[in-house]
């Protein structure tokens, strides 16, 4: 009897002892399946895609550690590791979801590890159309700058470029990085959303907008041409403004004074609006604040940020001199707001989170920041400004068959050759693109912007099935 006690007792302990070692063997198992899950996290195996409007992938792992960027040109956007393994960009804002932090803590990851498996990050979907963004590549080629497209009716950003830019492959290294970051040519500025310069004419769009929508001033008002005026009753006797206007007018429409890019005359349009409504139109398009945006963005100002302009200054104000400075994102917010019937929505990158199994966890909503003017003094400025294309500075950016709306700009750099700048949008009476250009130091902004703003325009529409060239 006791035999059979000590048989029982025996297997009984075998039977503990077995399933002990499987335990153990199964913690040993847990474990190294937690480790290799946490250094497929460490190189970026694990790590959610970023992807384009139509589900194409932006970044992508290559299978030994390195994330690698269909885009380059999305460095300063997307963002991208550097040696240090520190992230940047929308990299960073999103990288907890990115590399799983947010899985690895669902009770689900231990049934994974017991397989060896990692959790799998989210991915981000973005509003970025990488065809868009191929071809505002190549059509900037070489020049410093930058290209801003946003489709005007949800605030949608369909190509976001900085030129020039170094690869994220390449800021992986040590060197490269920091022969990036002392380049004088600074390509690690996102000057989309960073780089503060003078606008030029382009900055006319917010006076007009201020002329029209306050009813001071209509597109059929006459104006004598700068060389019929006296001494300048504005500039405190200095010299006239510069104006690329026709010398063979001695008066224009205001609808010409636009075309022509008459200087003068917004000035006088500028004095006559006066400070506070002038300003009021500026800060309504977001001038003086922080656009609210996915990535970090410096205040575009104007009148040198003051809130009380002497005369001069606010007739240079008035046509987009220096007192005035702008990021291309913010030209592209204006160009989309007359677009958009005189509402302004909110510019963004990011349009939905992803689980791993491709379901959508979260959505942008689309919203308005403001009504800048109402939608027949929008209907307005789109005349003057489909005017400028047709019979104006912005002759380069017409499309046959398809009415452009746009305005250049040539802006003082402080060396031999000006900024050139071109808003513009198209369908005018039914927009599908908004587009900022700006060629740093390269000449005026009809010969060295407005065909660049052409090819994007022309590549959207044709995505839309419009047979255009």
């Amino acid at each position: 009897m006791d035999d059979e006690a000590d048989r029982v007792r025996l297997t009984k302990l075998l039977c503990a002892l077995g399933t002990a070692i499987l335990l153990f063997a199964a913690i040993v198992h847990l474990q190294d399946g937690a480790d290799a899950a946490r250094l497929h996290e460490k190189q970026g195996l694990a790590r959610g895609e970023f992807l384009d409007r139509h589900g194409l992938p932006l970044t992508s792992n290559s299978g030994r550690g390195n994330l690698s960027y269909r885009l380059p040109s999305l460095v300063n956007s997307i963002g991208f590791r550097d040696a240090a393994g520190r992230w940047h960009g929308l990299e960073a804002k999103y990288e907890s979801l990115l590399d799983a932090t947010t899985a690895r803590k669902d009770w689900r990851t231990f049934f994974l590890h017991l397989a060896g498996q990692s959790a799998q990050g989210a991915s981000v979907g973005t509003t970025l159309d990488s065809r868009l963004q191929a071809v505002a590549d190549r059509a900037l080629g070489r020049s410093k700058g930058a290209v801003v497209a946003i489709q005007p009716q949800t605030g949608d950003v369909l190509a976001y470029l900085s030129k020039p830019y170094c690869s994220p492959r390449l800021l992986q290294k040590v060197d490269a990085y920091r022969a990036c970051a002392a380049s004088a040519s600074r390509p690690m500025t996102d000057r989309a959303a960073q780089l503060l310069l003078p606008p030029g004419s382009a900055f006319k769009i917010v006076t007009l907008s201020a002329a029209i929508d306050s009813a001071r001033f209509r597109l059929s008002d006459v104006f004598r041409g700068a060389d019929a005026f006296g001494p300048s009753p504005y500039f405190d006797n200095l010299a006239y403004p510069s104006n690329v206007t026709r010398t063979d007018l001695s008066q224009l429409t205001l609808s010409q004074a636009l075309a022509f890019s008459d200087n003068f005359t917004f000035a006088h349009i500028g004095v006559t609006l006066g400070q506070n409504t002038f300003l009021k139109y500026a800060h309504r398009y977001g001038l003086g604040e922080a656009i609210p945006f996915d990535l970090p963005v410096r205040p575009s100002v104007v009148g040198d940020g003051k809130t009380r302009l002497t005369t001069g200054e606010l007739a240079r104000s008035s046509f987009g001199a220096e007192d005035d400075e702008v990021t291309p994102l913010q030209m592209a917010v204006i160009a989309a707001t007359v677009a958009n019937q005189g509402v302004m929505m909110a510019p963004h990158l990011v349009a939905s989170i992803k689980d791993p199994t491709g379901n959508t966890v979260w959505s942008y909503r689309d919203h308005a920041l403001r009504r800048v003017m109402s939608a027949a003094s929008a209907r307005t400025v789109t005349r003057g400004m489909s005017f400028v294309v047709n019979r104006g500075s912005g002759y380069l950016a017409r499309i046959r068959g398809v009415q452009v709306a746009g305005k250049t700009g040539t802006a003082a750099s402080g060396g031999y050759y000006p900024h050139a700048w071109f808003i513009a949008f198209a369908p005018a009476r039914h927009p599908v693109i908004a587009v900022a250009v700006l060629n740093e130091f390269s000449g005026e902004g009809f010969k060295y912007a407005a065909p660049i703003a052409r090819k994007v325009i022309v590549a959207a529409l044709r995505e839309r099935g419009l047979a255009v060239r």
